[in-house]
């Protein structure tokens, strides 16, 4: 079939989009100042400067602010007042911006006495079964840095990393977890992840897995914050076909801004059975453990995360978005 001459254009500006390829080099380019800068920011200072840049995002970054706050309402608030949504938010913001200073600084601390380590036993005695540990975490405190304090210690850690639109930011984070002696495991595609978790289990490996992540409808439909949410059902499913024993593990900042990371004893599954009902039934035992966690340190979780996108009414069943926030 013979293309006509818009057909051909319409072909020639999918392929190459010079709109696109500017976003790219600018984001890439301002990324890297950015880092630059931070790099010659005295470690004393970071906390500071992460407060003060996260104050201006908070203010001028509308969309990110719009779905912190839906999210706080819809899971707080019944439970706070306004004013005290409106402080956990901004705090959220100035956490976050406190977590990005130190991630491109993370080699420059001690990171043994930046961040304490509770529970090790625990993980130790996991990992002599020979299954390989899942450990469980979420979007809490500064969670890269439990890869960094992990590997420290000399585990062997492999993690689930998500892909960015911007694959020259992208090959800068990836040398951030290569730094830390992390192997990552690309998201996509599907299959390739999977076998690759399969693998780091095989060879005795932590397989890092977060459980507050917005899934598809088609994982396990489990109540967080009294709304039905769609959650990844890997660290059940992972943990059913291999052995290897779940660790749930968070990460907290201080007052003082170092950090506490705490591993907990195995979660005890509840039904061996490879069944979509037993897998359902554990993977809200674990939603509730990061809510609880959540709920403890309310201003040290990424609310910006649109965890609630596809929420139901956990009565109904109905969506609570006609179109997604």
């Amino acid at each position: 079939m013979i293309m006509n001459r818009r057909e051909m254009y319409m072909s020639r500006k999918k392929r190459f989009s010079l709109r696109k390829v500017l976003g790219i080099y600018f984001s890439y380019f301002g990324f890297r100042l950015w880092t630059f800068w931070v790099k010659h920011v005295s470690l004393d200072s970071l906390g500071f400067y992460g407060e003060k840049i996260a104050t201006i995002a908070f203010y001028f970054l509308i969309k990110p602010r719009r779905i912190a706050l839906n999210n706080l309402h819809l899971a707080l608030g019944k439970e706070k007042s306004e004013e005290e949504i409106k402080r956990i938010c901004l705090d959220s913001f100035k956490n976050i911006g406190k977590d990005m200073m130190e991630i491109c600084r993370w080699n420059d601390f001690d990171v043994k006495t930046f961040v304490k380590l509770e529970g090790k036993e625990y993980l130790d005695e996991a990992l002599k079964q020979g299954k390989g540990v899942i450990a469980l975490t979420g979007h809490l405190g500064n969670f890269p840095l439990m890869n960094a304090r992990l590997a420290s210690e000399g585990y062997p850690m492999s993690v689930i990393i998500k892909g960015t639109k911007n694959p020259k930011v992208a090959k800068i984070m990836n040398s951030f977890i290569d730094q830390a002696g992390v192997d990552p495991i690309p998201d996509k595609p599907r299959t390739a992840c999977i076998a690759h978790c399969f693998k780091a289990l095989k060879k005795n490996r932590i397989l890092w897995l977060q459980n507050d992540i917005n899934a598809p409808g088609t994982e396990a439909w489990v109540d967080f914050f009294g709304y039905l949410v769609p959650t990844f059902k890997g660290p059940v499913v992972f943990s059913l076909r291999t052995g290897a024993p779940i660790l749930p593990m968070f990460i907290t900042r201080n007052a003082h801004n170092s950090h506490n990371l705490i591993i907990y004893p195995p979660f005890e599954l509840k039904g061996k059975e490879n069944n979509q009902e037993d897998i359902t039934s554990n993977i809200a035992k674990l939603s509730k453990i990061v809510e609880g966690m959540i709920r403890k340190y309310p201003e040290q979780w990424w609310w910006t995360h649109r965890r609630f996108k596809r929420a139901k009414d956990i009565q109904t069943g109905e969506s609570l978005f006609h179109k997604h926030p």
